[in-house]
């Protein structure tokens, strides 16, 4: 339902995190306003469980449960306390149910709301009013000033501590080398070069790669020395007992193709919230709290896999605490072997995990499959199930950045 909205979502999402800000979302409907309630989706549910507002799968079913807590709506000139219901009714399977008393007064049905917590209070604004969030009419929102949410939101500032302000350092020197040959061909020749410049060894352990900074190394082209590539966040398997294809040879036997050059069964290729070449797309399941993959086959989709959300914000969180985005332009030398020069770091930290379900939804965040079978057997190859983003949208899951130039020169 938060697709039906009538202002976009990744908007606000982009709007928020700029104040290193998450929120629960909210779309009202015409059913939902007319009866005085609305479903609390997956990921509003998971925005008040992680904030300590609500635990609907602690909650029993029935009146007699219900609980009403004090919420704060935010209005263009004054903050009203007014109360919120949530419970689940003996009916329907007990599906969480949410209500704003007065609503109506300040929302219409496929407005969207969102839910913030600052300083243990919960807040509530309507995003889709205009004497609070200005809209270009074109995507981009700003906050109305003078407004007491342009004054709760405060933008706090991204600093370096002792750990990055060492690494940093050390790039800078890496950085006056210019132009070094790349140690590794391939794709992961700019950061397997830059981590052993780094004297960092290369190994399997998902913690960062140093004193807590995961180090990301990019190639960048063209005078603007941007990418428009998407950017490995983690690698996470599927939960395979819950998924219905219960290993790789599986997702093979069921999605892969046959490679013209190699002759063998592989499957690379990105997954996101609209089919791809091979009918497959990313969904999220608001009453598991999953992500699934579903193949579209004659117009059902058909289960492959799924992961659970849970473990991907812990992935994203644990992984990307502090990161380094290490962009580097390259070229050929005089043997035609690969040379880089790594030239800028984007400072990025504390990512708002719970945009997480949002932009999977809204296919801000995609999936990568990178399966082929060996040449005898039955066994498989696999770099990773590899949940990405585009640099362009970091700022709808991270803070403001910081742009560091490592040149001297």
């Amino acid at each position: 339902m938060l697709s039906k909205s009538d202002v976009p979502l990744s908007s606000l999402i982009k709007l928020l995190t700029s104040f290193n800000t998450e929120a629960g979302y909210l779309v009202p409907t015409e059913t939902g306003m007319s009866k005085s309630i609305l479903d609390a989706h997956s990921s509003l549910r998971s925005y008040l469980a992680q904030t300590g507002v609500h635990d609907y799968s602690l909650q029993e079913k029935g009146t007699e449960s219900k609980v009403t807590e004090e919420i704060n709506v935010i209005t263009s000139d004054k903050i009203v306390t007014t109360k919120l219901s949530l419970y689940r009714p003996e009916t329907k399977n007990g599906d969480p149910r949410i209500w704003i008393y007065k609503l109506n007064e300040f929302a219409n049905a496929y407005n969207l709301l969102a839910f913030i917590k600052i300083n243990e209070r919960l807040f509530l604004f309507n995003a889709s009013d205009k004497k609070l969030v200005k809209n270009d009419g074109i995507g981009n929102l700003t906050l109305v000033s003078d407004t007491p949410l342009a004054e709760l939101l405060q933008t706090k500032s991204n600093y370096l501590d002792e750990h990055a302000e060492e690494l940093i350092g050390k790039l800078k020197l890496i950085s006056n080398r210019g132009f070094v040959e790349s140690l590794r061909n391939g794709d992961t020749g700019v950061g397997m070069t830059l981590e052993t410049l780094l004297g960092i060894t290369a190994n399997s352990n998902r913690a960062p790669d140093y004193k807590g900074i995961e180090i990301k190394a990019k190639r960048v082209r063209g005078a603007n020395n941007r990418t428009t590539n998407n950017v490995s966040l983690f690698s996470q398997v599927p939960n395979w007992p819950l998924s219905t294809c219960k290993n790789g040879l599986a997702i093979l036997n069921k999605c892969g193709y046959i490679d013209s050059e190699t002759n063998r069964l592989q499957l690379y290729c990105t997954v996101s919230n609209s089919p791809n070449p091979q009918s497959l797309s990313l969904f999220v399941n608001e009453n598991d709290n999953l992500v699934e993959c579903k193949k579209i086959i004659s117009g059902t989709a058909e289960p492959i896999v799924v992961w659970d959300l849970g473990n991907l914000k812990t992935q994203l969180e644990s992984k990307h605490k502090q990161t380094f985005w290490v962009k580097a332009k390259t070229k050929k030398n005089e043997n035609n072997l690969e040379c880089f020069h790594y030239i800028e770091v984007e400072h990025t930290q504390n990512p708002l995990t719970a945009n997480l379900p949002s932009l999977i939804e809204i296919g801000a965040i995609t999936m990568d499959f990178t399966l082929s079978k060996k040449a005898t057997g039955n066994g498989t190859r696999d770099h990773g199930y590899l949940f990405r983003i585009k640099p362009s949208n970091f700022d709808l899951l991270f803070p403001p950045s910081k742009i560091i130039k490592l040149t001297t020169y």
